[in-house]
């Protein structure tokens, strides 16, 4: 994984996960700060933002909340119908909003970050996975791509 250029651009680390809250929160959020700190160790002296999808719901939810207790920039990254669902939106200090329909921000959200992190997730979770080892394929993704499975309760 490539350092970034200048040391007043941030790390941008992506979280992705379930976007419905039929799972183990209690432990996902443990999981998700203590990959945070990780990284936070692993990349001292940045600035940081945190990359969700934008929902005020599931793993995104957790993931900004996380980032306001540390005081680390969010940025939403979505497609527009992000605004048509009940959860509503987190008042993240950014929006990426990109297509229509929840996958078509994927591609652009992959090439956006630096780190991903992935607590549990569907279809889309580990679509965009495969596209961040695709797009670093032949690299050590050691520091840059955390994977953590938690209970799933929903249908």
């Amino acid at each position: 994984m490539e350092e970034n250029k200048a040391t007043s651009e941030p790390l941008r680390i992506g979280v992705v996960g379930f976007s419905r809250n039929q799972f183990d929160k209690k432990t996902a959020a443990e999981k998700l700060e203590k990959i945070i700190a990780q990284i936070m160790t692993h990349y001292p002296n940045k600035n940081y933002e945190l990359v969700s999808g934008l929902t005020n719901m599931g793993v995104p939810q957790l993931t900004y909340m996380l980032a306001d207790r540390l005081g680390i920039d969010t940025v939403g990254f979505s497609a527009s119908q992000a605004f048509r669902v009940r959860a509503g939106i987190y008042p993240v200090k950014q929006q990426i909003i990109v297509g229509e329909k929840f996958g078509d921000e994927s591609d652009a959200f992959v090439q956006y970050i630096d780190v991903l992190v992935r607590i549990g997730g569907g279809q889309q979770s580990r679509h965009e996975t495969t596209l961040f080892k695709n797009l670093h394929a032949g690299k050590d993704l050691s520091q840059c791509l955390y994977e953590e499975e938690v209970a799933w309760y929903g249908k």
